[in-house]
């Protein structure tokens, strides 16, 4: 006898092939084109690491791989910067360079993303599968996860990295039920490694929210087994136990050679604890734990904006920071966050079809997706309720991360897999009649609120403005005056009607389907295109491309640059006109300050009291500034004192050079001693006698009798030359005449180690920010070495768990094909 033969409906696969053409089909603006999206983090940033993978062979990527395993100094952006070696797992990712490199660029970094979103989809769909979901409510499910406007409007933003790491999640789920229901290491392991995975794409708030969930699936599972087998589960609970310590410790493991020098690197960056000396000197600054609460609440949902998941353009919608003036009828984001890229969205049909679970299906998974949706809105409102601040003041990491909001994409696969279920409860076709009742009577219900929320648009005028009067009315860069709040309000009604006429329309088919009018079969497939249809007209909203930079290194290559390159040595030069910094440092030039998202908490305070005019610019090499010819003319009586028009570009702007920038290093025969760090930057900043030559602040006493600062008796304490500059490795021979300072023009850093004459010698902050080391009298060389030690100890603690994964997959590969063969 034989099987009956599986039908092409009855397959995974197909599903999964449609989903994926589906999403590339929807975001097929950003794909099929020359353009690139138009947001600040892919122009400034992404770009500029695509163009570098584009560029790269598949044999050159390949010789790479030994420098993944070397933690690097970036000495060309934001003064020299560095995450300790923390970015480099990325570089494991191979899809990624594969994507970047083969896909036409740079629509490849759309390709990223979307692909990525395809890989999510997919995840969802097995997951629900494996927890009992039909194929048409597993494939609802997987295309609402990653096409809500909550996950696919990260595009606008251009936060592939984050929106990557999201469509991880649903595959650390699939894993995890897997272990749960097998209670082997082996898919213990493998959910460490999807955790890992998703950790070594570089979004760390997500991959902590990810582990938050995954730690609370486990408890609700260990919770649900006690409950059905009270005094039985004991042994059991201690294997379920073990495992999950053992999953734990493995990611860990796995993630080190990125956990541990992120750890490290946060201390010192602006969201960590205090910035503490090489010398045991005073902190830079203690503000306490992680970022201030202020910052750390921002992107705090406003509890009206709930309201914006019934209608999404209820406050507006994105506002596209490097866009044009909005086209008639489009209105950008005017609620009370500082300002926003994206919108939450999840589409209407969720709503409808959420409440099916939770009166047929009152198992494990609804409850826990009903809390999982419970908890993360809630978490989502920030400061708005007490519930974040006890976590932020109280939990670890919480206070390391900022936008609350951000959980929201767990809320989104909560509703997503309800909604799958909902979908799976209406094939069926055999739920109770009465109870059916009252779920259409809840569909009708919900219709009725989003009418009666557009009712109280359209006659409560005066209350809307009485009580969002202020944000009603703030203007954007692009849109101002008293018109702006007739178009924002005018904007709202607009909406409200078009979710009320979806609304309407998902009720009649709900209405003529439990009449028997219309057959489930055809219900199924118009639900998912009508739910298509409502998230385009939210997403094509956000789905904006613009013509990219000049990209081309010879085509671009403007005359500044031709000027610069014979004379910048190892000084720096900032742009001042509208020139990406990241455009110089891509022809190798140094800059003091290009985008980026996090810094140095001494580099940022320096920064923040930058002054042109001071000594700040000297001590940090920055020889060049090129600005618009007419700002020059504008500044000329304040700038002619310190800097000089060397050249005139063809492009409108003027090269100046600061003749008065210090050496690449320098001796310094006295020190003051200066521990507050406001102090010292207030004198650097201010103080005109302040000589940076003659005199260098330091935190803690000197451990060499040094000269008292007296500027009318200077004399010079010897000279001092590079004669290695290499971002990993400086070398500097010096020749001092008395006890003195060697300074360089470097940022302090905790991992630079420095040898005087081939032995060790401890760096200390000098200026601040720059690193210097004591000298006696005599010739000496000094050098100085990046070689941060977490990497390190991470590094041998992520090759040893890649090898357990190769002992456990070539393991079960052995068992499967013994049992095979038997």
């Amino acid at each position: 006898m034989t099987g009956r033969k599986t039908g092409i409906l009855e397959r995974d696969s197909l599903y999964i092939a449609l989903m994926g053409m589906i999403v590339i089909a929807f975001c097929g603006r950003l794909l099929f084109t020359d353009q690139i999206i138009r947001a600040s983090d892919v122009i400034t940033q992404f770009i500029w690491g695509a163009k570098a993978v584009k560029e790269q062979s598949l044999l050159q990527y390949l010789q790479s791989f030994p420098s993944i395993f070397q933690a690097g100094w970036d000495n060309l952006s934001d003064g020299g910067r560095t995450l300790e070696g923390g970015w480099n797992a990325i570089g494991l990712l191979f899809h990624r360079y594969l994507i970047q490199h083969f896909f036409p660029f740079p629509a490849s970094i759309a390709w990223l993303a979307v692909l990525a979103m395809c890989w999510g989809a997919a995840g969802m769909f097995l997951y629900c599968r494996l927890i009992g979901l039909g194929r048409f409510g597993a494939f609802t499910a997987g295309l609402l996860f990653v096409l809500c406007t909550e996950n696919a409007s990260l595009i606008n933003a251009g936060h592939i990295q984050k929106l990557e790491a999201i469509c991880w999640a649903p595959w650390v789920f699939f894993y995890l039920e897997k272990a749960l229901r097998s209670g082997r290491l082996f898919h213990y392991a493998l959910t460490a490694l999807m955790l890992a995975v998703q950790f070594f794409h570089m979004h760390w708030q997500i991959s902590f929210y990810t582990c938050l969930a995954t730690g609370a699936y486990w408890c609700f599972y260990v919770g649900g087994q006690y409950l059905a087998e009270r005094n039985n589960y004991f042994g059991t609970f201690r294997k379920d136990l073990l495992l999950a310590i053992i999953l734990v410790a493995l990611f860990f493991s796995t993630i080190a050679m990125s956990f541990a020098p992120l750890v490290s690197w946060s201390q010192q960056s602006e969201r960590g604890d205090a910035v503490t000396s090489g010398a045991g000197g005073s902190s830079a600054t203690n503000s306490g734990r992680g970022i201030g609460y202020e910052e750390g609440m921002s992107w705090s949902l406003p509890p009206e904006e709930i309201l914006s998941f019934f209608v999404p353009g209820l406050f507006g919608y994105s506002r596209q920071e490097g866009g044009d003036v909005p086209a008639p009828g489009q209105v950008y984001y005017w609620g009370r966050m500082r300002f926003t890229q994206t919108n939450d969205y999840l589409g209407l049909l969720p709503w409808f079809l959420i409440p099916l679970p939770l009166i047929f299906r009152r198992d494990r998974y609804t409850w826990f997706f009903t809390f999982l949706m419970a908890a993360t809105l809630i978490m989502a409102l920030g400061k708005y309720t007490f519930v974040y601040r006890f976590m932020f003041e109280y939990l670890p990491a919480f206070s390391k991360f900022r936008v609350p909001k951000m959980i929201l994409f767990l809320f989104a696969f909560g509703a997503a897999v309800q909604a799958g279920r909902g979908i799976d409860i209406l094939a069926e076709g055999s739920a109770e009649r009465k109870k059916l009742a009252r779920w259409v009577a809840w569909c009708g219900g919900l219709v009725v609120l989003v009418g009666l929320l557009w009712v109280g648009m359209r006659f409560g005028g005066e209350i809307v403005a009485a009580r969002m009067g202020e944000y009603l009315a703030a203007p954007t860069r692009y849109q101002s005056g008293s018109q702006l709040i007739d178009e924002r309000y005018g904007f709202m009604l607009r909406e409200g009607t078009i979710s009320f006429a979806i609304g309407v329309l998902y009720l009649a088919l709900f209405f003529a389907w439990f009449r028997k009018l219309l057959p489930g079969k055809a219900l199924l497939p118009l639900l998912v295109i009508l739910l298509l249809g409502d998230l385009w007209r939210v997403n094509d909203r956000f789905f904006v491309v613009t013509p990219p930079p000049q990209m081309n290194g010879k085509a671009a290559r403007n005359d500044i640059v031709e000027f610069l390159r014979p004379r910048i040595d190892h000084y720096r030069m900032q742009p001042l006109n509208d020139e990406n910094a990241h455009y110089y440092a891509d022809n190798g030039f140094a800059n003091i300050s290009a985008y980026v998202t996090i810094s140095e908490r001494r580099y940022k305070q320096f920064l923040d009291t930058f002054g042109m005019m001071s000594t700040m610019p000297d001590i940090m090499n920055l020889k060049y500034l090129v600005m618009r010819s007419g700002d020059y003319e504008a500044q000329k009586g304040t700038l002619a004192a310190k800097y000089l028009p060397v050249f005139s570009s063809t492009t409108g702007s003027v090269v100046l050079e600061n003749r008065m920038v210090l050496p690449k290093a320098w001796l310094v025969p006295s020190v003051a001693v200066v521990t507050e760090p406001l102090q010292r930057l207030g004198i650097m900043a201010n103080a005109v006698d302040f000589k940076p030559e003659q005199v260098a602040l330091v935190e803690s006493p000197p451990p060499l009798r040094m000269e008292s600062y007296q500027s009318s008796a200077f004399t010079a304490a010897g000279k001092a030359d590079v004669r290695v500059y290499e971002p990993n490795l400086i070398v500097v021979e010096a020749q001092a005449v008395k006890n003195c300072l060697l300074v360089i023009g470097e940022k302090y850093y905790r991992w630079w180690n420095a040898k005087v004459d081939g032995k060790p010698a401890e760096i200390y902050p000098v200026d601040h920010i720059l690193r210097g080391v004591y000298l006696t009298p005599g010739s000496h060389k000094v050098e100085f070495v990046f070689d941060p030690l977490p990497f390190k100890i991470g590094k041998w603690l992520t090759l040893l768990s890649f090898a357990f994964y190769a002992v456990l997959l070539g393991r079960e590969w052995l068992t499967k094909r013994v049992k095979g063969e038997g």
